[in-house]
């Protein structure tokens, strides 16, 4: 589905990989109170992720999907993380202490390191993983932040003190930029959001706590939305993600109990899981005027608002797609896994001078539905993928799965542009940094593993599109996605969902092939 919009790059916002959660061969799902179905895996993962071998294994189980890999061996992606890459609602220092989860108490700061590893290896991302921004075009501009590794801990979300989420310097950071910015979009890619409550009492895990006064880390969004209104910053943002459920949400100082209302209106769109459990609307915080223009989860279909429902109720299962025009107008959808459009805004920019400023599911009792034997994690020989798109540049990311000692070459339109050997230490990943490239131009790549006795195993082929200058004015599309595998819902090869085209798709990660196939 994400693979048919052939989108210029993807924002991966987090929760791509569940370490904390197991896959079993087979589990019910409920509406809340009663059992509505069966939902099969295959391939299962039987564990939880603690050591650095099991982290990567996650990412292998996601990746052995063949409709994965042809979405991203054709579309750069942008990778951020949130908690499920290391365990629910982490933060750093916490110790986690008789959790179901893990045996005796647990470090989430060794959890995170090992995580991390596995991370930087499985993805297209240099060795240091940290916020970052990425212009494209004269009209576009996206903040990548990290809201999960330089945060206090979430019991001190309903301080009346400062908690911070991002940080001091990653806050002064991200003024910096978007003060800088002279793009005519300045998106915010928040994988947690800012108007929506995430986790409850004791373990508010965004910026939100359900009260309408500004506590904790909505002293940081204060600081933040204050400085965009003083320094006349215009056509801010959000797009976000992780409560898996869908929405438009807008801030706004008309509504604000907070008793702050020197902000500019802003608009968050929100995705659900891409597939995952489905849950919500969540609750709302009003400090600072939240209130849904859109929702849709279980609760507005009728089920009970946290029956975390199995991707077979694919209405609820959705991605993001955003377009920038020429003439700078964007234009956002909220897309569901078959393709069809749940919710659609149009937005032009208000344009500025600047000439003169410088529920739980059950393990089934029978796996009867499973099929016959169990499925491989993947069916191809080398894993490639492509990420951190710029106008001059690219980061190529590659996998020998038949994990052995191999040499891996990289070839660029057809050219040898580099080498190197791979081994267990990377878990026979590396990544590729090609820089000294054209803006606004195609190039087609692919990545071979050799052998000792010289046999040569070929990725598929991989294309991808650098980023347009700075000062050009070009359409631009992107999709962002999260909530990958998880509430134990994993690989399903009898999934079936029939798309916006009357088109049967079956099997597995059916929202890539949606997005690689709908043409913007």
């Amino acid at each position: 589905t994400m693979e048919a919009l052939s989108p210029d790059f993807a924002l991966f916002q987090g929760d791509l990989i569940y370490a904390d959660g197991a896959i079993p061969a087979a589990i019910n799902y409920t509406n809340g109170t009663e059992v509505l179905g069966t939902w099969v895996n295959n391939p299962s993962k039987d564990f939880v992720a603690v050591t650095l071998d099991e982290f990567r294994a996650n990412w292998k189980y996601n990746h052995g999907d063949d409709k994965m890999q042809s979405f991203l061996a054709k579309t750069p992606i942008f990778v951020q993380w949130d908690d499920h890459e290391v365990t629910n609602n982490w933060y750093p220092t916490e110790v986690l202490v008789n959790s179901p989860l893990y045996e005796g108490n647990v470090s989430a700061d060794e959890l995170y390191n090992r995580s991390l590893q596995a991370l930087i290896e499985f993805n297209p991302i240099e060795s240091e993983f940290t916020y970052r921004s990425q212009r494209f075009g004269k009209h576009l501009e996206i903040f990548f932040p990290d809201f999960r590794s330089y945060r206090d801990p979430n019991p001190d979300n309903s301080n009346p003190t400062l908690t911070d989420m991002m940080g001091p310097e990653q806050v002064a950071w991200l003024k910096d930029g978007l003060k800088s910015s002279s793009a005519t979009w300045k998106i915010i890619s928040a994988h947690d959001p800012l108007g929506v409550v995430t986790g409850s009492e004791g373990d508010y895990d965004s910026f939100g706590n359900e009260d309408p006064a500004i506590l904790g880390r909505e002293l940081e969004l204060q600081e933040l939305l204050a400085f965009i209104n003083d320094n006349g910053i215009e056509n801010v943002v959000s797009l976000t993600s992780d409560v898996h459920f869908t929405a438009h949400v807008n801030l706004s100082p008309d509504r604000a109990e907070g008793g702050f209302t020197d902000f500019k209106p802003l608009d968050e769109f929100v995705i659900g899981p891409i597939h995952a459990g489905s849950f919500g609307p969540n609750y709302m915080d009003t400090s600072f005027g939240a209130q849904y223009e859109y929702e849709m989860g279980p609760l507005s279909l009728g089920y009970e608002r946290w029956a975390n429902l199995a991707p077979e109720v694919n209405e609820l299962q959705s991605f993001g797609h955003a377009s920038v025009s020429e003439t700078g107008e964007l234009h956002v959808k909220l897309i569901g896994i078959d393709g069809s459009v749940m919710y659609e805004k149009l937005m032009t920019p208000i344009i500025v001078d600047n000439s003169d400023s410088s529920s739980s599911t059950v393990a089934s009792d029978s796996t009867e539905s499973t099929g016959s034997l169990e499925l491989p994690i993947t069916t191809s020989d080398v894993f490639i993928q492509s990420g951190e798109v710029s106008d001059s540049s690219i980061n190529i990311m590659a996998r020998c799965n038949n994990e052995a000692g191999s040499t891996m070459k990289l070839w660029l339109d057809g050219a040898e542009m580099d080498s190197t050997d791979v081994n267990a230490n990377t878990d026979f990943t590396h990544t590729f940094l090609v820089d000294g490239l054209s803006s606004r131009t195609k190039y087609s790549y692919q990545v071979q593993c050799i052998v000792a006795d010289g046999t040569a195993l070929d990725s598929m082929e991989g294309s991808f599109t650098t980023a347009p200058g700075g000062d050009d004015e070009v359409e631009v599309s992107f999709v962002w996605a999260a909530d990958l595998a998880g509430q134990g819902y994993g690989r399903n090869p009898n999934f079936s969902v029939t798309n916006a085209n009357g088109e049967t798709v079956t099997g597995g990660y059916i929202v890539f092939d949606t997005m690689e196939a709908l043409s913007p």
